[in-house]
């Protein structure tokens, strides 16, 4: 009974607001602890190459820039021989054929060094303009396209509009969902094209992005702005605090007006204007692109291209991309997804399996522990006799009480004088609590390291055998369903009921 209401639950949690707000909520407490095992492999091979309003100014250029300057950074990175280059830019509207074409020329001199290029698209036909079907259409000497589509459609949580998940296979309502034709996500169609031998095969379930906090160690020292009086001065920290997972400490910051840069992006950020030696050498330069995955993006005003990482805030929309082609990269295509309960797929989603064997980890060590504590409890406990005078009895209840108001607050359960407590039921509360983070710490390792869950799936089903919310519910279903089997079979029923209920409350 108690796996069975626990699995209604787990079903009827995706549908409650005040449930989904909680799950968030404790996810961005813990969800810096994954950073700590989190290897940084990814972070070694992947660089995020923005281009500012600095770099507009430093260029003399407007947004948006002609497609010939595209053209010009393309050589300059490909030039320092990277594995693969990514634009996340869309070209919407129709371009001179002259500038359209010196792009094409430069993608095409990439493909043909073996340097794949890739370039996003909605490819949705009333979006489509003639510039990318030109772009699209070219080939390279050797017959292979000189550009790669990719799509970039990201959705925002719902509540508190995180970026929590990535969809490898973004699909929209009135697409077909088994269309292969249809360009894949820039993270899957990035590592799949580069590391085609551990390419997951399965991919209907988004990924669940696990946002690492050791940020690259140039970010605080490129990642600046000039105040008034013209000095240098970061935008972000490179640091994550431990103290940041105490609930409340980040609003208190905020409420004593104590400013707290935000946390700089994990993968490496280098900006156009380095072309310029902005913050590298021309040896330096080369080196940070040499022989990795170099994403270019926005990090402009004027633009909405912006997403909400739960740990970092506002980032530049090329960074959830990074992002989850460095999960991809560190995991070696075996993501953490984003799953949920479905009644329809019970037995061939991993997430359902999950939480199935969750709950049955946690009937088989909180059922017996509630009925053995409830023995404890029952047993009778013996009287104190009286050995203290009333006023010193009190005095040492007090200083007993002072002492141990820390353990009294957060367990309560401390019942002595009158009523002594034996050794075994003054040891029930720590027991308890020792149980319970057990039992979390058994179903995080079954969720993140055998079933590849993410952090949303993980700490809901954590939260349900800690919290232990639904196990009395079907304690007492199974109890009350057996008495009220006996009390059907009872000359008076009702009376036998009602004296079995007197007797159970």
């Amino acid at each position: 009974m108690t796996i069975v209401v626990g699995l209604f639950l787990a079903w009827l949690s995706n549908k409650l607001l005040m449930e989904e707000v909680i799950k968030r909520a404790t996810t961005r407490i813990y969800a810096p602890l994954l950073s700590l095992n989190y290897p940084d492999i990814g972070q070694r091979a992947i660089a995020v190459m923005t281009l500012d309003d600095t770099d507009l100014k430093e260029y003399g250029l407007n947004w948006p820039v002609p497609l010939d300057y595209y053209q010009r950074l393309l050589d300059g990175v490909v030039k320092r021989k990277p594995k693969a280059v990514f634009l996340d830019v869309l070209f919407l509207d129709d371009k001179p054929k002259k500038e359209v074409e010196s792009l094409i020329d430069a993608a095409c001199r990439a493909t043909d060094a073996g340097i794949p290029f890739f370039l996003a698209t909605f490819a949705l036909e009333p979006l489509t303009s003639n510039t990318e079907r030109q772009i699209f259409a070219a080939r390279s000497g050797s017959g292979v396209p000189c550009v790669i589509p990719v799509r970039p459609n990201v959705t925002p949580d719902s509540l508190d509009q995180s970026q929590w998940a990535y969809p490898l296979r973004p699909r929209n309502a009135d697409e077909d969902k088994e269309n292969s034709s249809l360009p894949d996500s820039v993270a899957l169609t990035i590592y799949c094209k580069l590391y085609p031998g551990t390419c997951p095969a399965e991919t209907d379930v988004p990924l669940a992005l696990i946002w690492a906090t050791r940020a690259a160690s140039t970010n605080v020292s490129t990642m600046v702005v000039r105040d008034k009086q013209g000095s240098l001065i970061p935008v972000c920290r490179d640091v994550w605090n431990w103290w940041e997972v105490i609930p409340g400490t980040v609003l208190f910051r905020q409420i004593a007006n104590m400013s707290m840069l935000p946390l700089c992006p994990y993968n490496q950020v280098i900006p156009v204007r380095a072309f310029k030696k902005y913050g590298f050498t021309v040896e330096q330069l080369d080196e940070e692109l040499k022989g990795k995955v170099v994403l270019i993006g926005a990090d402009l005003k004027a633009i909405g291209d912006n997403l909400f990482s739960p740990l970092h805030g506002r980032l530049p929309g090329v960074h959830v991309h990074a992002m989850a082609l460095d999960n991809l990269i560190s995991f070696k295509g075996k993501y953490r997804e984003n799953g949920d309960f479905e009644w329809r797929e019970l037995w061939h989603s991993s997430a359902n399996i999950f939480i199935f064997l969750s709950l049955l980890l946690t009937a088989l060590m909180m059922v017996p522990w509630n009925h053995h504590k409830e023995a404890v409890l029952a047993r009778k406990s013996p009287r104190k006799a009286g050995s203290c005078s009333p006023s010193s009895c009190r005095n040492r209840a007090r200083i007993f009480m002072i002492l141990c108001s820390p353990f009294m607050l957060i367990l309560g359960g401390l019942i002595v004088g009158r009523k002594k407590k034996t050794i075994s039921q003054w040891m029930l509360p720590i027991i308890h609590v020792l149980i319970y983070l057990i039992l979390g710490v058994a179903i995080f390792y079954l969720g993140y390291y055998v079933f590849f869950q993410g952090p949303l799936a993980i700490i809901e089903y954590v939260m349900f055998p800690v919290m232990a919310h639904f196990l009395h519910i079907g304690e007492t279903i199974a109890n009350r369903s057996k008495q009220l089997w006996y009390a059907m079979s009872a000359p008076d029923p009702w009376a036998h009921w009602a004296l079995i209920e007197n007797k159970y409350t």
